[in-house]
């Protein structure tokens, strides 16, 4: 085995104390080992304080150093590596054994030190009290099978089984799964579409011409109500009072245009269809009402009435729109 020779000592005379410098004497030296001093000298190892300081005997006996030389020489040979090996052992399981007791006595550990108190699975389970077991099973030639029916649901019909856990594989639709791990798996494997996430009824959105909302929508305002759908489809409705203002006596007259709006805006101009009433005049169906919608919620009213007509009454008008909201 080499010497070891690293980092400086001081060694003062007579004195049994030497101090090193860059050195580590716990892990290259042992007690018994030759020091062989700055003066040439040989003496015996007899302490390692720590890394940089050891004892020697006898006492140094040359002239004091603060810088010398040295050299630290094995003298165990491969008794040094055994030493080392069982050191190594015990620094690293010595207090775990020695926190086992008398629990490190026994070839088979019994069940109040922890262990089984057995050799075998049958009786291991039997000192443990698995008592309600057919005995046949318990058997060491049947050990095997017993552990296989042990850790495994029997085949056909369960009734036992209240849940599963730590499955890796999704259940597929032929097991009564879904043949998902996440919701977005098992909607595909259900064939639910992006339906299926929307709330029915509720607010009508969309991203680029996807819808991101609810399938419809539906609200009123003070010209009437409306339905929105995801796809964009719109369909309003309302009523509207008009009085006509009669130009002329003679021929066909028109009133108009009757600048209205719709009860939500359109995105494009919608089509418009229209319905008149007159409660208080016969042949009412004589009246020929249009409307001319743009974009937004205005549209423009007209009425074309039948010849020699005097009506001055209230009007009602009702009006369908349909378009797109978006």
């Amino acid at each position: 085995m080499p010497w070891y020779k690293t980092g400086t000592v001081s060694v003062v005379q007579n004195s049994s104390a030497v101090i090193g410098a860059g050195t580590s004497f716990i892990a290259n030296s042992r007690v018994g080992d030759a020091f062989r001093g700055p003066d040439g000298g040989w003496y015996e190892v007899t302490n390692i304080a720590s890394d940089t300081a050891l004892s020697i005997s006898p006492t140094y006996q040359g002239a004091t150093n603060n810088a010398g030389i040295y050299a630290l020489a094995p003298m165990q040979g491969y008794v040094k590596d055994s030493a080392d090996a069982l050191r190594a052992l015990v620094n690293q399981f010595g207090a775990k054994l020695a926190a086992l007791g008398t629990t490190g006595n026994y070839e088979i550990l019994p069940v109040v030190k922890g262990g089984t108190g057995a050799s075998t699975a049958g009786a291991a389970l039997s000192n443990l009290g698995v008592s309600d077991f057919s005995k046949t099973l318990l058997d060491d030639a049947d050990a095997p099978a017993f552990r296989t029916t042990l850790g495994a649901a029997k085949s056909g019909a369960n009734s036992d089984i209240t849940s599963l856990s730590n499955l890796t594989t999704a259940l597929s639709l032929a097991q009564g799964g879904t043949g998902g791990t996440n919701s977005a798996e098992a909607r595909a494997g259900l064939g639910l579409g992006s339906a299926a996430l929307a709330a029915i009824l509720g607010t009508v959105s969309q991203n680029g011409g996807v819808p991101t909302g609810a399938i419809f929508e539906s609200g009123s305002s003070a010209a009437g109500s409306w339905v929105k759908f995801a796809s964009g489809l719109m369909i309003t409705v309302q009523s509207l009072g008009v009085t006509p203002g009669w130009t002329g006596v003679t021929a066909n007259r028109y009133a108009g245009p009757i600048i209205g709006n719709t009860p939500a805006a359109f995105a494009a101009a919608p089509l418009l269809f229209v319905q008149m009433r007159d409660p208080a005049v016969a042949g009412r169906s004589a009246w020929c009402p249009s409307a001319d919608a743009t974009n937004g919620n205005t549209f423009s009213l007209y009425l074309a009435s039948p010849p020699a007509s005097t009506v001055t009454s209230v009007l009602s008008f009702n009006i369908f729109a349909v378009g797109r909201w978006f």
